[in-house]
């Protein structure tokens, strides 16, 4: 390994007029002052530790070695050479990735490496190569010294960083639209640093189980409707206060309805032209008969009569993800109000609704349309 004051005394000379064999040999060029030069207590040369990723892997074997054997391949008898050479590489390639040295296994490595030295002629006398001076070769050189410097070189590889380049610079870049992607690029990762720390968080969250009810005071929950039209206050208190304080430390999923329909005792004929439901009865039914089987005698008709609300409340327990109030969704399922006199009509509206699988499905599917009716029957 190359030392610093050996070499700046070279290039000292080269400076000087002379031509010294070394400066050749060991590739310098001609800067006569290096950064090196003023390094206190520092031999740069000891920076360059092995690389098992583009040293061995991808450097000697891949560019090197593959292609010599690719070239070789055809000839009517391979040089028995040719096959100490290519083993003599993946020998050293293989010590190299130890985890754990000893004395013995650093003298096969460097052993392996005198091998390929020995037997490397073969290449040129085939035309394959017309000289060795090839740089990641020449590291194999020193990998026995840095090894017992500074440990085995599974810790010191850039397999590792090779990684984070890809999650910070490819994968950034191919997000911009590759005009001052620089400002892109930072803006892209500070938000995925940003998702990351919120997924991190929520796995933490979800480890720890909600505390119980009588841990935490729940807090105040109007599950009131919407006030979006005056037709609305016709609809009476949604449930009690004692039914409020149950519905927050309650750990399962509940609905509610107005105490009054708004529209009491509707016929079938009024529920299919007022609200649209063309198919209102036979979805009934098949409900009935798919979720309660028990119910197979009582099978609604068209002589029936239903109570129509204007919306229901879903309520469901708090997500400490998302915060300590209970969850709420309002489906709405309101027909067109036809304007009359002073009064002002009021579009229809019908909410989507999705629905789960089962309670813990994290699966949804939609429903087969809008939400037309949400009904009771009288």
């Amino acid at each position: 390994m190359r030392d610093p004051e050996s070499t700046k005394e070279i290039l000292e000379m080269r400076k000087n007029g002379q031509h010294p064999l070394e400066f050749k040999e060991n590739g310098l060029r001609a800067v006569y002052k290096p950064f090196l030069a003023d390094l206190p207590h520092a031999n740069i040369f000891l920076a360059f530790t092995p690389d098992l990723l583009h040293q061995l892997h991808k450097g000697v074997f891949k560019d090197h070695l593959v292609k010599w054997c690719i070239d070789i391949v055809g000839e009517e008898e391979m040089d028995a050479r040719v096959l100490v050479v290519a083993r003599s590489i993946l020998d050293f390639s293989y010590y190299a990735q130890l985890q754990i040295h000893m004395t013995e296994t650093l003298e096969a490595l460097q052993t392996t490496l005198d091998v390929f030295h020995a037997n490397k002629d073969i290449l040129k006398e085939l035309a394959i190569r017309e000289h060795f001076n090839i740089p990641k070769l020449h590291q194999l050189t020193h990998y026995v010294q840095s090894i017992m410097l500074l440990g085995t070189a599974d810790g010191f590889n850039t397999e590792l960083p090779k990684r984070l380049h890809i999650d910070f610079a490819k994968e950034a870049y191919c997000a911009t639209n590759k005009r001052d992607y620089e400002e892109q690029m930072t803006l892209w990762l500070q938000r995925q640093e940003a998702v990351f720390l919120r997924a991190a968080y929520l796995d933490w969250l979800a480890q720890h189980p909600l505390l119980p009810a009588g841990h935490a005071e729940p807090r105040s929950f109007d599950p009131g409707f919407d006030s979006d039209s005056d037709s609305e206050s016709e609809e009476t208190e949604a449930a009690s206060p004692n039914t409020t304080s149950s519905l927050v430390t309650s750990k399962e999923v509940t609905h509610i309805l107005a105490k009054a329909p708004v529209h009491p005792h509707q016929s079938v004929e009024k529920i299919v032209t007022a609200h649209g439901a063309t198919d209102f009865l036979p979805a009934l039914q098949t409900f009935l008969q798919k979720n309660l089987p028990q119910t197979t005698g009582v099978v609604p008709g068209v002589h029936d009569h239903f109570d129509v609300y204007r919306q229901a409340v879903i309520v469901a327990p708090p997500d400490r993800r998302v915060g300590d109030a209970p969850k709420r969704w309002h489906v709405r399922a309101r027909p067109e109000v036809v304007a009359s006199g002073r009064r002002s009509g009021c579009p229809g509206h019908f909410d989507m609704a999705l629905i789960s699988d089962t309670p813990r499905s994290s699966g949804l599917r939609t429903l087969d349309g809008n939400v037309f009716q949400i009904f009771g029957r009288t």
